[in-house]
């Protein structure tokens, strides 16, 4: 398993950009629901985060089973610059 870097791909930052683009799809389809809004364009937005979203998943799915086989988790302790 190579060493995972922090805010580059750790389990936390997988799991951070997991949950961000969820939002972003719900602000769409939130969008969608709303009149007036562009349709055509929303629904290209929508396609798109759940494309993000399952390829994301897919990386957090293949992070975990490497992991879990290799029973190891390496990864760089980040020092803070401001406490």
């Amino acid at each position: 398993m190579s060493t995972k870097v922090p805010n580059f791909n750790t389990f936390s930052t997988i799991i951070d950009r997991l949950s961000i683009e969820n939002v972003k799809l719900s602000h769409f389809e939130f969008l969608l629901a709303q009149d007036g809004s562009d349709k055509s364009e929303l629904d290209k937005k929508i396609q798109m985060q759940l494309e993000m979203i399952k390829l994301i998943r897919l990386e957090l799915e293949n992070f975990m089973l490497e992991v879990f086989l290799n029973k190891n988790y390496d990864y760089i302790d980040e020092e803070r610059t401001f406490k």
